[in-house]
């Protein structure tokens, strides 16, 4: 699929009106990274309103969430958009860094001893660099951010989000199962993901000789779509809905690196809101009936395209999955059930 088909239909989803989804969060738990600005923000936002008893904000810089808690904390003053606030919610900043597999296991070990259930675990946190970068851990940036680390996480809080689905319900006809929700991204139909032909996936997109600044974004996404339906085969997450979410072009951090022009030519032509492109988050992450490892946009089930579609695609993903297991087993072992089963 071309990138000027991927603009046509961002066009079309500007202008088009996407459902609101509310449900009763009441006695729930619900963990969002990168959510102290864009989408991650907007959707703490509507979380907030269904009165969950947490809301846990994971932020990379604790000073940001902090700001984005005291900006939160205003919707008790004045009628919401996303419903009415009871202020019975704990909202908690906690720190993150995803660029760090350390602060990654750190996290996951705080929730792990301070959280009795997570009912809503949404994986928003991504980077796109407009350059080679690495982290300390020694990884490509955006490959370790919107890769590894996420679904290090994703393995460590698999058995809290398992422990919650057997839990009663708190409070009386509410039936939400636990989700796991993976953002995700159209820009995946046009990922060349170039490094499956190599005899070895993540080596040859950690390799700075192979690096295409353009592909690496739409490349890592298309990773996580493939990652997040093999996740689902788990027996571990059987109870748990487990989906990637595309929220479609939105006026979000992401592209804050880039020329404020070119932005606002982008934006203003193809964009939805953060407030618009939300819902799709909402919809993802408290509707019981997505098929478990379903690809989402625009609020409802869609079929994937591109490479991760294509006769290759057997292959991609059980390379892939061996590869980022091989990976994440060696930092946590504890998650190597959740890998190797």
């Amino acid at each position: 699929m071309s990138i000027l088909s991927l603009f046509v239909e961002s066009l079309v989803n500007k202008w088009s009106m996407l459902p609101e989804t509310v449900v009763d969060l009441t006695g729930r738990t619900v963990v969002i990274t990168g959510s102290n600005v864009g989408l991650g923000f907007e959707a703490a936002k509507r979380f907030y309103a269904m009165n969950p008893a947490r809301l846990i904000i994971a932020v990379r810089t604790v000073s940001k969430g902090e700001e984005a808690k005291r900006i939160l904390l205003e919707q008790e003053k004045k009628p919401s958009p996303y419903g009415t606030v009871n202020n019975e919610t704990k909202v908690e900043v906690w720190s993150v860094d995803l660029s760090s597999f350390e602060s990654v296991k750190q996290f996951a070990k705080r929730c792990e001893s301070e959280l009795d259930r997570i009912d809503v675990f949404l994986a928003n946190a991504a980077v796109q660099n407009v350059k080679w970068t690495t982290t300390k851990d020694g990884w490509e940036s955006d490959l370790q951010t919107n890769v590894l680390s996420t679904f290090l996480l994703a393995a460590l809080v698999a058995p809290i989000l398992s422990k919650t689905a057997q839990l009663p319900a708190p409070s009386s006809g509410s039936t939400l199962k636990p989700h796991l929700v993976i953002v995700a991204s159209d820009t995946h139909y046009f990922a060349p993901l170039r490094a499956y032909t190599a005899p070895s996936i993540l080596a040859a997109m950690n390799d700075e000789a192979q690096y295409i600044q353009g592909d690496r974004y739409p490349d890592t996404k298309a990773m996580d779509i493939v990652l997040t339906k093999q996740l689902t085969k788990n027996p571990i997450l059987k109870d748990v809905i487990v989906c990637s979410v595309n929220p479609g072009f939105c006026r979000s951090e992401l592209l804050r690196d880039m020329s404020s022009i070119a932005r606002g030519l982008l934006y203003g032509l193809f964009a939805r809101t953060t407030l618009e492109g939300s819902k799709t988050y909402m919809w993802a992450s408290l509707s019981n009936d997505i098929p478990s490892g379903a690809y989402t946009s625009s609020c409802q089930v869609t079929p994937t395209k591109g490479v991760i579609s294509g006769k290759d695609s057997e292959k991609i993903s059980l390379q892939l999955w061996k590869e980022v297991a091989d990976v994440l087993v060696k930092q946590a072992p504890q998650t190597e059930t959740i890998w190797k089963f």
